[in-house]
């Protein structure tokens, strides 16, 4: 499968869930330390939240930072590998987990592609995967009707147009693939909901440059500049 400009690769797969069970013991465990009161379940994370709003940033910084996302994000690499993969994959980007309810309305993914975070000549897969057991859905789109592209604080672009969106359902226990030019946005839950986005690129030889940055944290590397001045 060649996934360019002109071509929307677009699958529902099925994944094991001791694979998610993993990661969410690993959520709860983690979150249990920053709320100090054992979290069981994700409705107590989001009720919890609305309580102590200012702890979302940090509760987005930790769960990103989970030992548990590099298991999952290899085992998934594997699947889409053997599946749809022509070329060895690496990481875009960092493994990511994201949180939606009335809390974070501001914070919603706008009508974007994937390829505007990727080189215009990479081959990438996105896998969209919901960590609640009762599922949760993206609204795509599969005619590009976009008229002209602006900037948005949260996501940095946004397209738009008369583009029209078809809400695609996935269950626990499944991954949503998609490649970077597929047309999407969020599906503004009723419910709370948690899930994982894993991206992948093929390796491309020629003229390789890294997708995935990392910087020292300012307030560390200032911090240590004046200490040591």
């Amino acid at each position: 499968i060649v996934l360019f400009h002109n071509f929307k690769m677009i699958k529902i797969i099925p994944i094991n869930k001791k694979f998610l069970k993993i990661v969410n013991e690993d959520i709860f465990k983690s979150l249990s330390i920053i709320f100090n009161k054992k979290v069981s379940n994700q409705e107590e994370i989001f009720s919890l939240l609305r309580k102590n709003p200012k702890l979302r940033s940090s509760v987005f910084d930790i769960l990103n930072m989970l030992p548990s996302l590099n298991m999952i994000n290899y085992e998934i690499k594997k699947i889409i590998q053997n599946k749809f993969a022509k070329k060895y994959l690496i990481n875009w980007t960092y493994a990511q987990i994201r949180l939606d309810d009335n809390l974070s309305k501001e914070f919603s993914a706008p009508a974007h592609k994937d390829r505007w975070i990727i080189d215009k000549n990479k081959v990438g897969y996105v896998a969209w995967i919901p960590l609640k057991k009762e599922g949760s859905s993206l609204l795509v789109s599969s005619k590009d009707k976009t008229k002209k592209i602006i900037k948005n604080k949260y996501w940095g672009l946004e397209a738009k147009g008369n583009n029209a969106f078809k809400r695609k359902k996935i269950k626990y226990g499944q991954a949503l693939i998609f490649d970077p030019d597929l047309l999407h946005k969020s599906d503004y839950p009723k419910y709370s909901r948690i899930t994982l986005q894993l991206r992948y690129e093929e390796i491309n030889p020629i003229k390789f440059r890294r997708s995935v940055t990392q910087k020292v944290d300012s307030k560390v590397l200032r911090y240590w500049k004046n200490k040591l001045t």
